[in-house]
């Protein structure tokens, strides 16, 4: 059994969570701990300071109401250790000794007391948060208590990273990584972790990963602070930077490698060469990719209302811009199209600036109440093929203006694709790499081995026409890794060809983000999970919005054990693509499936438009709830798609960090009837 106080407070038998705990055995566990070195108190005292809200009569009652029931519950598990005689209450840790019994207090204490870097790099295992971190004060001296040994206990451990990572021999640059991240968590206004993550970043060579420290100390303490970082923080960077490569400037720390073809079950997939366009232009038009002009918005220096959406109508320019399927023309030439009136009308854009959409806003008014009316235009038939009209106040908040601005662009590109779709299927035009890359989007979506493999063959279409189209080569490795999950196989072969696709369009686009999101998640199912995030943090500081990184990032994370972190991101994908396909619903599932939230898991798997897809995780849901019915149904349905699955294969192909993880989802497959 083991008794964790850090943090969230719990017991556990054989990692199973042990329900119904007396809510003061843990209070007096830590407090017999540490009060003092015997661990023993008497029992006025300890009545006392847990009821000192009241008189020593009731305050002697509710101890012995306390006790009892306790020992009841101490009976029911085969424990001894709180025990008492009719003046003490004291702890018993002969269970401890004899290993029978774990607290992580305990281990703490003793860890302490060595103060090696073994030691503290165990005090980090064990600092999970503050001490009973969901303690419900209860108005008694215990609250004070408590609070001063939370600050103790913080403080010390503050002072021991900081002699570790400041210690100048005896720690590898591992371990001071470990102490400084540990640092941050704790307390994440201690610039010398920040320091010591960018020095040991860069003597590993993972330069884009001081830059990224820097910018994340410097926003903490901005936001939360409004100061600067200190002087030496700043010129620690300094003196780094010129250390910064040109690949690792624009965030990517892959090497550049030799380009060759690539055999993938039996078809050759030509892989860039060179960039062969001369221009982003050219390139562009070699893919076929169609040509959008966000309209210059003029704006009334007097008007609020229109200062605030033309705001609006730039952040949604440099949101398409990020965009690596659509060609973008600048903001500068489109204010001199608008105010110079160098075109008469829309067709004219095509003519001149080869423009095939036009997004084009105003500001409308209309009883009392102010909109934005914005409406994508096809400038060669001058028809409106998509319009939105949305209540704009001046005192918008922050977040509702993000979610405007990101539903403008997802809507725009969504009827962009569709229409270009159309438009091929009707004039039978030749097709050309973005149409291929539209075919293969829109079968990708399915979650269908069948249809994932025609995906893949539209791609390698795509890279016919276009060789140097990203996307497709991204499209690829995607359909890969995706195809490696459906089949629930061990094997990794199809991975490490996924991965080989994937490091070869990255440095071909550095500023686009989706080859480092095939390989973030590549290398999260191949075990790798630091360089997994490594390249997921990369991805999203290209494009924070892109809400299919951010469901990947959030899968990640999930297998590297970060489950509150991942859960959290895919709240933000959702929120970002409010109509989310299957895929966000089922790794926020597998989130809530590890968090033993199995209820939250099903609601959130059934709103998959095809959950069977998800039949392995909603069997196991299902059966960890007890409802055999249910799980058998499920079970069926995942063996009729893959009659082959053997847990045991499964497991051994599963790349989650932590043991515990495994042996979870193991335990649930095993209860939901597979084999």
């Amino acid at each position: 059994m083991k008794l964790a106080v850090f943090g969230e407070a719990t017991v556990s038998l054989g990692g199973q969570l042990v329900p119904r705990v007396p809510a003061n055995f843990l209070r007096i566990v830590v407090y017999l701990l540490l009060e003092n070195e015997n661990h023993s108190v008497s029992r006025g005292k300890l009545s006392q300071i847990f009821w000192s809200d009241t008189d020593q009569a009731h305050a002697s009652m509710n101890l012995r109401q306390s006790l009892a029931r306790i020992r009841k519950f101490q009976e029911q598990y085969g424990l001894n250790l709180i025990e008492g005689d009719a003046t003490y209450v004291y702890l018993n840790l002969s269970q401890v000794k004899s290993e029978l019994l774990r607290i992580d207090l305990l281990d703490y204490i003793n860890y302490a007391r060595k103060g090696d870097i073994e030691s503290v790099l165990g005090l980090c295992d064990i600092y999970a948060g503050d001490l009973l971190g969901q303690n419900e004060p209860q108005n008694s001296d215990f609250d004070e208590w408590l609070d001063v040994e939370r600050v103790r206990l913080r403080d010390d451990l503050i002072t021991m990273l900081l002699g570790m990572v400041n210690k100048p021999v005896g720690v590898s640059i591992d371990e001071k990584r470990q102490c400084a991240r540990k640092l941050i968590e704790i307390d994440p206004y201690q610039e010398v972790g920040y320091r010591t993550l960018m020095q040991t970043a860069s003597q590993l060579g993972l330069i884009a990963k001081v830059e990224r420290t820097f910018r994340e100390c410097t926003k903490k303490l901005r936001d939360d602070l409004d100061v600067e970082p200190e002087e030496e923080t700043i010129e620690l960077y300094q003196q780094l930077l010129p250390k910064l490569s040109p690949a690792t400037t624009r965030g990517l720390i892959i090497p550049a490698q030799p380009i060759s073809p690539l055999q993938g079950n039996g078809t050759e997939i030509q892989l860039p060469h060179s960039i062969r366009a001369a221009t982003q232009i050219e390139q562009n038009k070699e893919a076929g990719l169609p040509r959008v002009m966000v309209l210059y918005m003029p704006r009334n220096p007097a008007d609020p209302m229109e200062q605030l959406a033309a705001s609006l109508v730039d952040d949604i320019t440099i949101g398409l811009c990020r965009l690596r399927t659509l060609s973008v023309v600048a903001p500068y030439t489109s204010k001199r199209v608008v105010t110079e009136s160098t075109v008469d009308n829309f067709s004219g854009l095509n003519v001149q600036f080869g423009v095939n959409y036009a997004v084009d806003s105003k500001i409308v008014r209309r009883d009392g109440f102010c909109f934005l009316s914005v409406k994508l235009i096809d400038v060669a038939t001058q028809e409106i093929v998509w319009a939105e009209k949305q209540k704009f106040d001046y005192v918008l908040p922050e977040q509702q203006y993000r979610q405007l601005s990101i539903r403008i662009i997802l809507s725009v590109v969504s009827v962009i694709e569709k229409s270009e779709l159309d438009r091929y299927n009707k004039l039978f035009q030749d097709p050309n790499a973005y149409y291929w890359y539209l075919i293969g989007k829109r079968d990708f979506e399915k979650l269908d081995l069948g249809k994932l493999r025609q995906a893949r063959q539209s791609f390698k279409n795509a890279l016919t026409a276009s060789p140097d189209f990203v996307p497709a080569l991204s499209g690829i490795a995607r359909t890969m890794q995706r195809e490696w999950l459906v089949k629930a196989r061990s094997e990794k072969d199809i991975l490490l060809e996924g991965e080989q696709i994937a490091k070869r369009a990255a440095p071909a686009d550095p500023d686009d983000e989706r080859p480092l999101r095939e390989l973030g998640t590549i290398s999260m199912y191949l075990g790798k999970f630091d360089e997994s995030l490594e390249y997921f943090d990369q991805g999203e500081a290209i494009n924070p919005q892109h809400a299919d990184l951010l469901a990947d990032y959030a899968d990640a994370l999930t297998h590297y054990g970060a489950l509150d972190q991942a859960l959290e991101k895919i709240r933000q994908a959702i929120a970002h693509n409010p109509l989310a396909p299957d895929y966000y619903y089922w790794v926020g599932g597998g989130a809530l499936h590890n968090l033993e939230r199995h209820s939250e898991a099903i609601a959130l798997l059934e709103q998959m438009q095809n959950p069977r897809v998800a039949s392995r995780l909603m069997a196991a849901c299902w059966a960890m709830l007890g409802e055999r019915e249910k799980a058998n149904e499920f079970r069926t349905y995942a063996l009729e798609d893959n009659p082959n699955f053997r847990i045991d294969d499964w497991i051994k192909g599963l790349g989650v960090r932590l043991p515990e993880q495994r042996q979870r989802y193991e335990a649930s497959l095993r209860q939901a009837g597979f084999q």
